[in-house]
């Protein structure tokens, strides 16, 4: 009793470990391209020159499949400056729009995608179709996947419960 209790104790302590893991946030810029899956959580901002324009990162992903999320926080001031603002998932090889929907203010405007074959690579974009200069807007993304650690957790209790049934038998 005592083994098996030490044997959980030690999965968790892994479990807890192996999810901290991760460092806390990547800051993106315009053109660039990131590993969705390297970080927790990217932080960006848009910048408007005046005028119609867009904004555009770059994200891929090395698993298939990962459940990709962008947030656009808009005040309400900002959004006043912004006419036509929509946020879009667009697939970086056949730039097709895979995701697309209005940013609202004082709301935090969510548009998940999934990264899968063939749509690995994907850019999210920004647009708008009239703006005031020097306007900012922030977002974010993150990656959702289902964490390892906690495979790993379900699996070795499983196993000890296996264990456990084992013995009651013998």
């Amino acid at each position: 009793m005592f083994k098996t209790l030490k044997l959980m104790v030690a999965a968790l302590a892994t479990a807890v470990l192996m999810t901290g893991a991760a460092s806390a946030l990547t800051v993106v810029s315009a053109g660039n391209s990131y590993d969705i899956t390297s970080d927790n959580l990217f932080l960006g901002a848009a910048t408007s020159n005046g005028g119609a324009g867009s904004y555009s990162v770059n994200f891929f992903s090395p698993i298939d499949p990962v459940l990709g999320k962008a947030n656009a926080s808009v005040t309400l001031k900002v959004l006043g400056t912004f006419s036509g603002l929509t946020m879009s998932w667009v697939d970086a090889a056949t730039n097709t729009v895979l995701q697309s929907t209005a940013v609202l203010a004082d709301v935090t405007t969510n548009l998940n995608t999934m990264f899968t074959a063939p749509n690995l690579n994907q850019n999210l974009v920004f647009n708008w179709t009239d703006s005031a200069q020097g306007v900012t807007f922030d977002f974010d993304v993150a990656a959702v996947p289902l964490p390892a650690g906690g495979v790993l957790l379900l699996t070795a209790l499983g196993g000890l419960g296996l264990a456990r049934r084992r013995r009651k038998v013998a």
